[in-house]
């Protein structure tokens, strides 16, 4: 019984270690390889980031329509429509078709009410407000004449915004860099364990299943020589008897 429980206690199997100084040796060994992936994703992302791309700003005016539900629909459509746009292009003498100004304008209602917020964006903060006011303006006056609705009151007019809504960050730098992190040193492990040959004195002793008692240093070509030269034998010079 008692030999039974110390089979039993040698059958426990081990826990495997992580050997800390395993993981940095591998990643000492392919310190090239982590550089150059993660420096070349860096690279792409800093170089895509940096395209250089116009700056887009946002103006809109807020006014409010008093109209009823069935009838508010038809009302803020009609304020991109080509009978409104058309004067708008006239005049502010804008060099773009009523399909290029009309994917600039949006129209949306504050949470279902009577208030309408026309935004234009455009790559100039000053044509942008002027584009959005002109738009009210001869909205306006469209609704009144075909729709009969003259219940419209601009609340705010649309002022000039400074700052872009498209203002570049380094998010994409910053990412890119993290990916070419986690891939190269991923690869370099990959190549570890693929990677059969013995190295270290932990490789033999794993492989064979024996005690390693010492290890021979390697011998350089130029210390061979020197050897060889201290170890020729002098030349003994021989005289001839009877000459």
């Amino acid at each position: 019984m008692e030999t039974k429980r110390v089979s039993d206690r040698n059958n426990v199997p081990v826990e495997k270690e992580i050997d800390l100084r395993k993981l940095f040796n591998t990643i000492k060994r392919r310190l090239w390889l982590i550089i150059l992936i993660t420096g070349l994703l860096t690279t792409f992302g800093f170089l895509y980031n940096s395209q250089s791309e116009p700056n887009i700003y946002n103006s809109s005016s807020r006014l409010i329509i008093a109209a009823s539900n069935d009838m508010m629909t038809t009302v803020r459509a009609l304020v991109r429509e080509p009978i409104v746009l058309n004067e708008v292009i006239k005049q502010l003498e804008l060099d773009r078709s009523v399909s290029e100004l009309r994917s600039q304008i949006r129209v949306n209602s504050v949470d279902s009410s009577l208030i309408t917020v026309i935004s234009v964006v455009d790559s100039n903060p000053e044509r942008a407000a002027d584009i959005a006011n002109s738009v009210v303006e001869h909205f306006k006056v469209v609704a009144a004449d075909t729709l009969d609705v003259r219940s419209i009151q601009l609340l705010t007019a649309a002022e000039v915004e400074p700052f872009p809504i498209n203002e570049k960050s380094n998010t994409i730098v910053y990412i890119a860099f993290i990916v070419g992190l986690i891939l190269s040193v991923s690869l370099a492990f990959l190549l570890e364990s693929l990677d059969d040959s013995i190295r270290t004195e932990q490789d033999v002793e794993s492989l064979l299943g024996i005690t390693v008692l010492g290890q021979v240093s390697k011998i350089r070509r130029r210390h061979t020589s020197s050897v060889d030269k201290k170890q020729k034998p002098a030349m003994v010079r021989s005289e001839t008897i009877g000459s």
